[in-house]
């Protein structure tokens, strides 16, 4: 027992160790149970500074999960019928479908065209000469769906008499009215047409060389087109042709100028042989005797243009030779 001068009561020392342990624990709790980071002082410092317990927060590491790029259809596209007509519009031409821009084929009176395409929203178009009109139809899988331009063509699309010819230009050529095949036109036999009513741009081909022509189609109002004097200008052949333009003597040799036009589309290698006959005296009779010379030539030549190639023959059995006209003899 301790005991404590000028007072009147005393604390035993068995009660009073447990009740500075108690005391402790309860600092300790009131201090809200954090642990403070101990420091080695030194004997003699006057107090220990408070220490505040600093948190680190954690960042949850972010998992990345691949993601597939291929996509896998779970169930089969629908089709559905689609049918397009045009009823009894006279129509000339047959008339171009295009379904969402692309072209399906052509439709003609009485002659309608059948399609196989997938179910939901199409754009349908079709253009006569000229002009051209659009629909939106459902095909459904269930049941066909029929489309029928004839009214509208009526009502809405005007047209008026073309006709195309080419004099006595001798081909078979195509004719575009509006950058448009529309058909074919050849010597005496006119292209006729129905064309929309409006300005349209009508070009005849040889090849890569075409000639243009603007028409004024009105109701009523016939037009009529002749390429014929143009074509034989620009483009004097219809197809690949070979021919001699030229040819210079000069003792025993002979030169034959060869020209070579390719109208078309594509180049192509070109090829002829010539043959020049000649007379001569012979020194030993001094007779006149005939003889004939020949040879090849051969060169590319680009669509759409011409060339002329140069072949050289020696004549030979005398002197005082004499040429006559040179031919061809051979064209692959």
């Amino acid at each position: 027992m301790v005991h404590t001068p000028g007072k009147k009561w005393c604390i035993p020392v068995k009660i009073l160790m447990p009740l500075a342990l108690f005391l402790m624990v309860c600092c300790v709790m009131v201090a809200g149970c954090s642990i403070p980071t101990i420091k080695n002082t030194k004997a003699g410092n006057s107090s220990t500074p408070a220490v505040t317990p600093s948190f680190t927060a954690l960042t949850p590491a972010v998992v990345q999960t691949p993601v597939s790029d291929r996509t896998e259809n779970s169930t089969e596209l629908k089709k559905g019928q689609l049918t397009i007509s045009i009823g009894d519009y006279n129509a000339e031409l047959p008339v171009p479908v295009f379904l969402d821009t692309v072209s399906a084929g052509n439709v003609s009176r009485g002659k309608p065209l059948n399609l196989t395409v997938s179910a939901g929203r199409h754009a349908v178009r079709i253009c006569v000469i000229g002009s051209c009109i659009q629909e939106d139809v459902l095909a459904l899988s269930t049941n066909p769906t029929t489309i029928d331009f004839g009214e509208r063509l009526k009502k809405e699309v005007v047209t008026g008499p073309l006709s195309v010819s080419i004099g006595g230009y001798n081909a078979e050529l195509p004719v575009f009215v509006d950058d448009a095949g529309v058909g074919t036109v050849s010597l005496g036999k006119p292209l006729n047409l129905m064309v929309s009513e409006g300005r349209h741009k009508v070009t005849v081909c040889v090849g890569i060389l075409c000639e243009n022509e603007t028409a004024e189609i009105k109701f009523g109002h016939p037009v009529y087109i002749d390429f014929g004097e143009r074509l034989k200008k620009s483009a004097e052949f219809s197809t690949p042709t070979i021919r001699i333009v030229d040819t210079r003597q000069m003792n025993d040799r002979v030169t034959v100028d060869v020209e070579f036009i390719n109208p078309g589309k594509n180049d192509i290698t070109m090829s002829t042989t010539i043959r020049v006959a000649y007379s001569y005296i012979d020194p030993q009779t001094h007779w006149k005797k005939n003889n004939t010379q020949q040879g090849t030539v051969t060169t590319s030549v680009k669509a759409g243009t011409r060339t002329v190639k140069s072949l050289d023959l020696s004549l030979t059995g005398g002197s005082a030779y004499t040429i006559e006209i040179p031919i061809i003899v051979d064209t692959p």
